[in-house]
């Protein structure tokens, strides 16, 4: 049987493969997955669980993976070290949160005004976007692939009215990413707080506020709970992304077979990650929307008018430093320039007609 036209046909079948139509081998690569979140977490947590899921049925058990939640094997911020040093084979997690170590990850998770999860997907896929990413983490022996996004985030929950700029000043907030450089330059005290340590920080009051996910997470995370008002939308999280980091020496210790499989298994995962947030934000925000107490906003127009401009310094400052960084963004903001033009013609006008029709 053709390997190659078995991967194509199991791409598209259900999640959970009948066991008995697959020769089970012994496994001759038994690789550690390190998630910097809770591996139970819905959505983003249980992706990493289906994607090593994926990968062992579909290799027959050839290539065994094992996931351990963030904190379980390596700190939950420490899981790309971790791969790198060859504790793990490979992490998961956002790109943002290992910005500290190179800020050209951001781009690939969220950047300020950035790609939504089409855009992202299509650059990364047709416009040169994955190219850049061998070409600046293959040198750090790491091969990365995409893992989906949550669309566009929460821009904070809060335990007071955000009316203006004036609001935020001094508040201890909870980012990550460009979006902290940003929120520090507007008066705010960024904190790169692990996902685990948000809720806690939030109840005692070492947080003022937070920015997490969106309506599915933070609702699962519980922050309706300690704070009052949550604002929308994010202008730094838009793509919301997680990524699979590999060992470079694990991934080309691979048959070109086993590297195909999880290339499709990282495709199939952006898709239904994603996919799978649009619906389970919609339905979350319907039970935040009945929550006694909790009031849902918009940011004042100064805080986003701000944030643009602090945006546009610290994206200069960032290209200025680096030369890769520059032709990274010259790419990655002009694929999103050109989209967002694209869209203005078609999608802006189609969401306002949908609107008016639905009511």
């Amino acid at each position: 049987m053709d390997r190659r036209k078995f991967l194509v046909a199991g791409a598209a079948a259900p999640a959970t493969l009948a066991a008995p139509t697959i020769a089970r081998a012994e496994a001759k690569h038994h690789w550690k997955l390190v998630t910097s979140l809770p591996k139970t977490l819905p959505g983003a947590g249980e992706s990493s669980l289906r994607w090593a899921e994926r990968i062992t049925q579909m290799s027959g058990g050839e290539l065994k993976i094992d996931v351990f939640g963030g904190g379980e094997l390596v700190p939950a911020f420490g899981t790309q070290e971790a791969v790198e040093n060859g504790t793990a084979q490979v992490y998961h997690g956002s790109g943002s949160w290992f910005a500290g170590r190179h800020l050209a990850h951001s781009f690939f998770t969220s950047a300020p005004f950035g790609a939504t999860p089409d855009e992202m997907h299509s650059w990364m896929y047709y416009g040169g976007g994955q190219e850049l990413l061998n070409e600046f983490t293959n040198p750090r022996g790491l091969q990365i692939f995409l893992g989906g996004g949550t669309s566009v985030q929460s821009a904070g929950w809060f335990k007071k009215e955000i009316n203006s700029l004036d609001d935020i000043q001094g508040l201890n907030f909870r980012i990550t990413g460009f979006g902290a450089k940003v929120m520090n330059k507007i008066g705010m005290n960024a904190a790169a707080v692990p996902p685990g340590e948000i809720f806690p920080s939030l109840q005692s009051g070492t947080l003022d506020g937070a920015e997490w996910v969106g309506p599915f997470n933070d609702l699962a995370f519980g922050f309706h709970k300690v704070m009052t008002h949550m604002y929308t939308p994010s202008f730094a999280d838009i793509y919301g992304g997680i990524e699979y980091g590999i060992n470079l020496d694990a991934w080309n210790a691979l048959s070109d077979d086993l590297k195909t499989m999880i290339e499709t298994a990282s495709e199939a995962e952006a898709n239904r990650n994603t996919s799978f947030y649009l619906k389970a934000n919609m339905d979350a925000l319907d039970k935040l929307r009945e929550v006694e107490g909790l009031t849902i906003g918009t940011l004042p127009d100064d805080i986003l008018q701000a944030a643009s401009a602090a945006s546009k310094e610290v994206m200069d400052e960032v290209a200025a430093s680096d030369e890769f960084i520059g032709r990274l963004m010259d790419s990655y903001y002009g694929f999103v320039a050109k989209a967002s033009s694209y869209k203005q013609l078609y999608e802006v006008p189609l969401s306002a007609a949908r609107e008016n029709h639905f009511g």
